[in-house]
């Protein structure tokens, strides 16, 4: 048992923001914390994986990032291409022909670790989390999951199994003190503005995390720009219909991912 009163000023008892990786969500209370369950959702192609490496990035805190939905080449891509802010077609011809140089500028990211199973049970995950520890003698802090629906819940019917899976990980958040991060798809019948409403997440697991943004893009003129709405916040405002959002800048040809600045 414990006391809030001894909580106070304590190291990781839960809840502690992780490094702001956009200053325009800060100021939207849209903020990603330790020993919760948080979930960006997007139609296919939305940008869902390039917030989420935005935030491990940026973030630069032990991280383990499970990517089942995408593979090592195109990863160090999307991570080379963020970083310099070269295409990732020039990403992958210096991946190709100047390892050297590519090993050299990947080497600053040795924060994240990567599990490329592309159908990870809640074991594996669990296994891969104990590995992290093993290694470098702590939990993660961030703990990213790309995507809910591809974790295998062999025997269960997909909706409960997806349900299943998000209260296994609400108790690794809690077990570990890190902001567990998970990605997932929303139902494409529901119209955009740019954002889809909170009913429109798929497999009713809407009850389980703290903070649930959807995002999707939209042209303003020659800009292309991500918005991210809260749907669902605990620890700030939130509007369930998705028409209320915060846009980035988004160029997903060569990953730069940014605050919009005064003039934009």
């Amino acid at each position: 048992m414990r006391t809030l009163y001894r909580a106070i000023g304590a190291k990781e008892v839960g809840g502690e923001p992780l490094p702001a990786a956009f200053k325009s969500l800060q100021a939207n209370e849209i903020v990603f914390r330790r020993a919760e369950l948080n979930l960006v959702a997007g139609a296919p192609g939305a940008g869902k994986s390039s917030i989420a490496l935005a935030v491990a990035v940026q973030a630069q805190v032990p991280t383990l990032y499970i990517s089942a939905d995408t593979n090592a080449h195109t990863m160090g891509m999307r991570v080379y291409s963020m970083a310099t802010g070269v295409s990732q077609a020039q990403a992958e011809n210096i991946l190709k022909f100047e390892k050297d140089k590519a090993e050299s500028l990947l080497r600053q990211f040795e924060n994240i670790k990567w599990s490329f199973d592309s159908s990870p049970t809640l074991s594996d995950i669990d296994e891969s989390v104990q590995a992290f520890e093993t290694v470098w003698g702590c939990s993660p802090t961030l703990i990213v999951v790309d995507n809910l629906m591809d974790i295998a819940m062999d025997g269960m019917e997909e909706f409960s199994g997806m349900r299943a899976a998000m209260k296994e990980l609400k108790y690794l958040a809690r077990d570990t003190n890190a902001c567990v991060l998970i990605l997932h798809h929303t139902k494409e019948s529901f119209d955009a503005t740019p954002c889809q409403p909170r009913s429109a997440v798929q497999g009713m697991v809407n009850q389980i995390p703290a903070l649930i943004l959807t995002i999707g893009q939209q042209e303003v003129g020659e800009r292309n720009y991500l918005c991210v709405a809260a749907v669902k916040n605990r620890y700030g405002r939130a509007d369930s219909t998705g028409r209320t959002f915060t846009m980035l800048s988004f160029d997903p040809a060569c990953m730069q991912l940014k605050d919009v600045t005064t003039g934009e």
